[in-house]
């Protein structure tokens, strides 16, 4: 009994010792009331990253917050990334973060309906504003009525990909190739309200501009399903050309592989870093008389009512994210890139996002529906 006492003894002081260096270096933050975070069935713990943070002082501190993505997948470029952050940024405010990957609808009417107390917090791409204007959900869903928060990063990875035996290597060539074969047609698989969506309606009135309707009529969309179905549909000749991103096409068009399932990538929407691969502005394709270059940019989303402290302090704990080497080095071993503390400031985040809606609601009011690109 004794030493059963003498045991719980110590475990409790090294307990102590531990927690007591965890606090070190405290930030002067505001504390700010806020409700206990919400947490979710299935959602996956964000793990603490091996750099950086001092766990300081905050509105969230000791919280549990929830981090809602656009996306149900776990092994894509929005749970990737949304983790990322919320690992870095949660060692930082000391709050508990768990990323649960809800899907776009969910996602939207989690945080239309959320406390604006910072333990509800959407990470999510341009989708949370392409959707709405493609009238994919309700417009009640509009940027109007939320809060947008500060930028985290860009995915400049967004490419297209054929079979490796396609007669063309880029989507230019696709465009020529169906000019020289007035009977054929080219499949392109992508997925309504997103960004393939709206690239794929970039490069069809760049065809149509370029070569007539007779050719741009004959390029068909084909709508629906994640990665791994779009990659299956080309493995069984039931797409001619799909969208996604470089990190899930990659392993496809190496040396070896099964020549069924042997890709080709062409066409990113702008410059990968490290990777030799023309991209769409480079094969000449434009919009609006400009080379045509996207990324997707990923930022925060918040209630309309948000906590303009809480909604301070998360800016300024993200400022200190991106400028962390340890978070810089994880998203480009991923071939995302950061944005500059100056870039994820409050204001400049939400010029910047509601400028991109704006270029992005060009190519939409002038693009066929997609009823008729099927």
């Amino acid at each position: 009994m004794k030493l059963k006492k003498l045991t719980a003894l110590l475990l409790s002081a090294a307990m102590t010792i531990g927690l007591l260096a965890g606090c070190g270096n405290k930030t002067s933050q505001p504390s700010g009331g806020s409700n206990a975070g919400q947490s979710s069935g299935g959602s996956s713990s964000a793990g603490q990253p091996s750099g950086g943070g001092d766990s300081g002082d905050s509105s969230l501190k000791g919280k549990r917050v929830r981090v809602v993505i656009g996306s149900t997948s776990t092994g894509g470029d929005s749970y990737m990334i949304a983790d990322m952050v919320t690992r870095y940024l949660g060692e930082e405010m000391g709050f508990n973060g768990k990323v649960d990957p809800v899907g776009n609808a969910a996602a939207l009417d989690a945080i239309s309906t959320a406390k604006g107390d910072g333990t509800t917090i959407m990470m999510f791409h341009d989708m949370t504003f392409l959707s709405v204007m493609f009238g994919a959900v309700d417009a009640k869903y509009g940027l109007e009525n939320m809060t947008v928060g500060p930028r985290i990063g860009q995915n400049p990875g967004g490419c297209f990909a054929a079979h490796a035996d396609a007669p063309y290597d880029s989507i230019a060539g696709a465009a020529e190739w169906l000019k020289s074969n007035p009977d054929k047609t080219v499949r392109v698989n992508i997925e309504a309200g997103g960004a393939s969506h709206l690239v794929f309606a970039a490069y069809w009135l760049w065809i149509q501009e370029t070569y007539g309707d007779d050719v741009a009529n004959r390029v068909k969309a084909i709508v629906g399903g994640s990665t791994d179905e779009k990659k299956q549909r080309l493995w069984d000749n039931n797409a001619d050309i799909i969208y996604g991103d470089y990190s899930a096409f990659s392993e496809f068009t190496k040396e070896g592989v099964d020549a069924q399932l042997a890709m080709k990538m062409m066409d990113p929407a702008d410059k990968i870093e490290g990777v030799d691969l023309p991209t769409m502005a480079d094969n000449g394709v434009t919009f609006d008389g400009a080379p045509y270059v996207y990324s997707k940019e990923f930022a925060m989303y918040f209630p309309k009512d948000m906590d303009q402290g809480i909604l301070d302090e998360i800016t300024a704990a993200m400022q200190k994210v991106c400028e962390n080497p340890d978070f810089q080095a994880e998203m480009a071993a991923m071939k995302y890139k950061t944005v500059s503390a100056g870039d994820t400031a409050l204001a400049a985040s939400q010029e910047f996002i509601q400028a991109k809606s704006d270029t992005c609601k060009k190519i939409i009011d002038i693009a066929p529906s997609l009823d008729s690109l099927t």
